[in-house]
């Protein structure tokens, strides 16, 4: 396994990497760690991300430091309970509104990004 971050610096990023990082953290979980792949030589570099709770651990890769904490995020939010309406959990990345909003809204909680705040909400908030 690689470096973590690279000489990519967070601050650079989509903000939905930190809203990402600050919901895992949300879950319960004990620890996070991103970092890279650099055993390919002249093979795209694969980012991972792995969040660590009391009794396990969870991991998620993509092409970008963003998509493995997206797809980390919807791999431990998607198909759980919402502590405060106790509706199963979607995860939601898409940072636009789209004609499905509405149907995942009717399948349960759906955690959703909010620009304005920039942070993941949950739909069952204001209710």
């Amino acid at each position: 396994m690689g470096n973590a971050m690279s000489d990519q610096r967070l601050d650079d990023l989509d903000p939905r990497f930190m809203a990402g990082v600050a919901l895992l953290g949300r879950t319960g979980a004990k620890g996070f760690r991103v970092g890279f792949s650099d055993e390919a030589d002249g093979e795209p570099q694969v980012w991972y991300a792995v969040v660590t709770y009391e009794h396990g651990a969870e991991a998620a890769a993509g092409l970008t430091p963003l998509r493995a904490v997206m797809r980390l995020c919807e791999q431990v939010i998607d198909g759980g309970r919402c502590a405060h309406c106790g509706e199963q959990t979607i995860f939601d990345d898409n940072p636009n509104d789209g004609p499905l909003d509405e149907l995942l809204d009717a399948l349960g909680c759906v955690y959703a990004w909010d620009p304005e705040l920039a942070t993941f909400r949950r739909s069952c908030e204001g209710k």
